[in-house]
């Protein structure tokens, strides 16, 4: 898990101030995707009764892999917050706050995916 630089580090370093700037903007869109796969994978709710870290981490890679195969096929479960780019639609407007903390995720991210397109355009021009 990657965590903000300390205060006093970022003050005086430009570089460390932008990660920290942008760092909780990312954990938002990762916490979206992690709420996706708990609302699939209801043993990812609670607390994983695994022997091992390893073991642990297995359990959620396979949700995540299962998930994006299920999407691939498209089994038409409807999850809660699923992208509307998947599926072929335009972002919803949403009233319910619920459904509006989805749009703000959705949003988030794409301006999350532009944002690193631009840094790699730069970094590789």
């Amino acid at each position: 898990m990657l965590t903000p630089f300390p205060e006093g580090e970022a003050v005086q370093d430009r570089r460390k101030r932008l990660y920290n700037y942008m760092h909780p903007k990312s954990r938002i869109v990762v916490e979206c995707g992690f709420g996706r796969l708990k609302n699939r994978f209801r043993v990812l709710l609670g607390k994983l009764e695994q022997k091992s870290a390893d073991r642990v981490c297995k359990v959620i890679i396979g949700c995540a892999v299962l998930h994006n195969l299920l999407l691939l096929v498209k089994d038409g479960v409807q999850i809660e917050g699923v992208d509307p780019l998947l599926r072929g639609a335009p972002a919803p407007v949403a009233e319910d706050p619920h459904e509006r903390e989805q749009a703000i995720c959705h949003e988030q991210g794409i301006a999350k995916r532009d944002a690193i397109a631009d840094i790699l355009m730069g970094v590789y021009l």
